[in-house]
């Protein structure tokens, strides 16, 4: 308000449309009246009008300080206007409360192009339908804006405006390339790879035998590593500096096979890994929880899971609720409940079920098991932990003859809206896409895709974006590529050296890159452009990488009510992590 001429305005005519006000704390007036609509005094009596529209507290702002307090716990304010001499009385803004809720972020399938992922945006909002003073809508739009980190600066992504105002948006985001994934070899090295210039920095050295490393993850800022040593007997977990890696803590876990890392922070801010000890096929193993925190990162107390086989899948859910661990020689799987270390032994159909890969649908809803025995896709509802239905596939369709004790936990590959899950046929050389429960036609095979005879497709990796799913051929030593909106096959690359199984491959946050480790006598990584088709040879890695992990790239999104004069408080923060794949065994 305008210096000497700001004053508390007279309440009653037709100007506020408000009933009397009582004293609030901290000497502002307070009343219980609705949304507040401009206009001109009247000379004549008060008018306890009450017109449709939202009941709130109205507090008059007399200083800046007071705005900013009323901001910060989440009070709804009116800043008005008016001349010295009186006359029209103007809301010159106002903040209004509550927030819209949510939102909530999913993939949207492919769309935008190569760089680009398609977020769906959708909220909730109790206001959506409520009139103000003159019958128009309370809430004519809304914005919603999005940021690399939960606390930083929100950059707008785009407006939807309606009366009422629509509560979805979809926005098609340029993601980042990722600044470094890692590496990993035979000869107990580990790189750091730039993926803007596509070079191999310089390596820190891991475990204490030559066959390490068994599995690596990231953490989804791209800060931490965890790398399991099943020869070393221990679990190291790597810093990144912005330049090296370098090794922070290295913790005693007997025969380490696999890693997955919660995508979803603990109270204290720190990412958790949970890491299996198979000590072998006639003895139960464990599941351990990792804090990470560098040189401080502790390691919590054993799990008791079931018997497994090496390699063995584990997934977390993307809420971060639910740790679904593979027992390969017990026929089930193990669900572990995060926040209470509580153990649920999930049956599986069939006749000798043998678990060897793992996915999770985005909203956590649903979590897909391969079986290997019994040519079975399994379908786990996790509010229940039991399997609703089975895909049944052709006899022997998943078994891969070069892992003949277990089985290859990167066959499966979940698009990023959950709705198609494909699956790689080592037995049939075909490629399935599994319609799952979030489809329209749940838990059917929608597509089956031929990679060629005698080309064994063993390992899948689907783009961030949902638009590529890419197959590693054991047989063809081929890597192709499905277009999942035809679901149609094309051979991209033929490798440099024989594949491996498994073959770990991952795509950049930004789908711009495909990457490939190549052991055997190689020693190099193939990158491919997924744009151009043109693979760059990286070498200085070492004689035999065998795992590489890259981190997610986070967007933040939260959405804020408006009207022409007033805008409601954002929203909480959703995350969207683009890239982010819960499921790989690498």
């Amino acid at each position: 308000m305008r210096g000497a001429h700001a004053k508390r305005r007279r309440w009653g005519g037709h100007g506020l449309h408000l009933p009397r006000p009582r004293r609030a704390p901290g000497g502002h007036t307070a009343t219980g009246g609705r949304h507040v609509a401009a206009g001109r005094r009247s000379p004549g009596p008060a008018t306890r009008h009450r017109p449709k529209g939202l009941w709130f507290r109205l507090l008059m702002v007399v200083s800046a300080v007071s705005l900013t307090t009323g901001l910060a716990t989440g009070t709804m304010w009116a800043l008005m206007s008016d001349s010295a001499a009186g006359g029209p009385e103007q809301m010159a803004t106002a903040i209004l409360s509550p927030a819209p809720t949510g939102p909530v972020v999913t993939n949207n399938a492919c769309s935008g192009g190569n760089q680009k992922t398609n977020v769906g945006v959708t909220w909730t909002d109790s206001e959506s339908t409520t009139e103000d003073a003159s019958g128009g809508s309370l809430v004519t739009g809304y914005t919603v804006a999005h940021s690399p980190t939960s606390g930083g600066t929100y950059t707008t992504a785009g407006t939807v405006t309606g009366s009422p105002a629509p509560t979805t948006y979809a926005d098609t985001p340029t993601v980042a390339g990722t600044p470094v994934a890692l590496v990993a070899n035979t000869a107990r090295q580990a790189y750091p790879l730039a993926e803007s210039t596509l070079t191999a920095g310089t390596a820190v050295t891991i475990g204490t035998a030559s066959t390490e490393p068994n599995a690596i993850q990231i953490t989804p800022d791209g800060l931490t590593a965890v790398i399991a040593e099943y020869t070393s007997g221990q679990v190291q977990v790597l810093t990144w500096s912005g330049t090296v890696w370098s090794v922070a803590k290295t913790l005693t876990v007997a025969t380490p096979t696999a890693v997955a890392i919660d995508p979803v922070p603990n109270t204290g801010g720190q990412y958790v890994a949970y890491v299996v000890s198979d000590p072998g096929p006639t003895t139960n193993g464990s599941v351990y929880p990792i804090t990470l925190n560098g040189a401080s990162s502790t390691l919590g107390t054993a799990i008791a899971v079931q018997r497994q086989a090496n390699p063995t899948a584990i997934v977390v859910t993307p809420n971060g609720a639910s740790v679904y661990v593979a027992n390969y020689n017990s026929d089930t799987v193990s669900a572990i409940a995060t926040a209470t270390s509580t153990v649920t032994t999930i049956a599986l159909p069939g006749t000798t079920p043998h678990p060897v890969a793992l996915a999770a649908t985005y909203d956590s809803s649903h979590v897909y098991v391969a079986d290997r025995a019994d040519s079975y896709i399994d379908d786990i509802t996790t509010a229940t932990n039991v399997v609703g239905t089975h895909v049944v596939l052709a006899t022997n369709a998943l078994n891969d003859t070069q892992l003949t004790t277990s089985g290859d936990p990167n066959i499966l590959a979940l698009l990023p809206n959950g709705q198609s899950l494909y699956v790689a046929e080592f037995g049939t050389s075909e490629v399935q896409m599994v319609d799952t429960a979030l489809s329209s036609t749940p838990d059917t095979v929608g597509a089956t895709i031929s990679t060629g005879a005698g080309s064994e497709p063993i390992d899948l990796a689907s783009s961030p974006n949902g638009c590529l799913v890419y197959v590693a051929g054991w047989g063809a030593d081929k890597i192709f590529s499905i277009t999942t909106s035809t679901n149609t096959e094309a051979s991209v690359f033929t490798t440099t050296c024989k594949t491996q199984d498994p073959q770990p491959m991952e795509v950049t946050p930004d789908n711009n890159d495909l990457i490939i480790p190549e052991s055997y006598s190689c020693g190099d990584i193939q990158i491919l452009n997924t744009s151009t088709s043109v693979v760059t040879t990286v070498t200085g890695v070492g004689t035999a990488p065998v795992m590489v992990a890259v981190p997610s790239v986070d967007l933040w999104y939260r959405t804020t009510a408006t009207h022409t004069l007033w805008a409601s408080l954002p929203s909480s923060p959703t995350l969207y992590p683009a890239g982010w794949n819960p499921g790989g065994w690498q």
